[in-house]
Parts: C-alpha cells; structure tokens; sequence
C-alpha cells in the first residue's frame, strides 16, 4: 500500500526549485511561449512524497511546479536531481476536471487535476495529471486557473 503526503505552496518562478525552473524556461524557449513569464497569474510548487509499505518498500520525492498566465498552462516534474521534464498547453486547448470528481478516484484516490487538450510539444491531444494539493494555495490556484480558462475562451 502507498501513502502520498503532498504539501503545495504559491511560489514565484524565481524561488522554484532550480530543476524545475529551468526546465520550464529551456520549454518556454524551445516552444516559443513568448513572454509568458512577465504574465504569470499564479505560480506553485508541490512536494509529493510517498511512502511504500511492501517488502521493497521506501520513499520517493517529486517535486511539481505548475504556472498559469492568461494564455498558457505551463507544468514541471521531477523526481531526481536532474530529470526534470516540462510541459504547457494554450489555455484555449484544454478542459480541465478535478480529479476528485472522476471515477478513477474511488480506485485510487489522489490530488490534483486532469488536464485534456492538446499539448504545444505534440500534433495529438492528451491527458496529463497535474498534482495539486488541497491546501489553501491548490484551492487557489484551481480557482485563477478556473477564471483564466474561461476569459481565455472568449
């Protein structure tokens, strides 16, 4: 059995975690994003930590930072000192869905949101979870998140 603590806080894209920061920004300018860090509307940082209770059992850290802007949706993961990888999607491209609100959480309940579109580094739509917790600042950053999608469809 797996338990997983996660703690998310605001943050700026200055104070993220070195990999993560600079995996977003090697993305912005590999995509083209423009100056999508002068328009941040809200930036956090999430620690996931989890806990295998098995015979080969252990801890294992990610860390994810998410950004919004009124145009892009820009995401990071890592779970080791230089594997950091990134993501984004125009805002225009995606739905987004609680992931408490979907089946799949009654199998295996977790945090976060599901993010469904297309994605600017593929010709094909997709999926890909976004961990959020439900903090006060996940609360928030769903809610900007929220109110950017729907100006960003108009």
């Amino acid at each position: 059995m797996n338990i997983v603590t996660r703690t998310t806080r605001a943050s700026t894209l200055e104070t993220l975690n070195e990999n993560l920061k600079s995996a977003m920004r090697t993305h912005a300018t590999t995509y083209g994003l423009g100056d999508s860090e002068t328009s941040i509307l809200m930036c956090c940082e999430t620690i996931s930590i989890s806990r295998k209770h098995r015979l080969f059992g252990g801890i294992k850290t990610t860390l994810s930072a998410v950004y919004v802007t009124p145009k892009w949706l820009v995401w990071a993961d890592s779970t080791g000192p230089r594997d950091a990888s990134a993501g984004s999607a125009q805002l225009r491209h995606i739905d987004i869905r609680d992931y408490r609100t979907t089946a799949s959480y009654a199998i295996s309940p977790d945090q976060g949101l599901n993010i469904t579109g297309r994605y600017t580094d593929r010709n094909r739509t997709g999926m890909t979870f976004i961990v959020l917790s439900s903090e006060p600042d996940g609360i928030k950053f769903r809610q900007i998140l929220k109110e950017a999608l729907g100006k960003a469809a108009k």
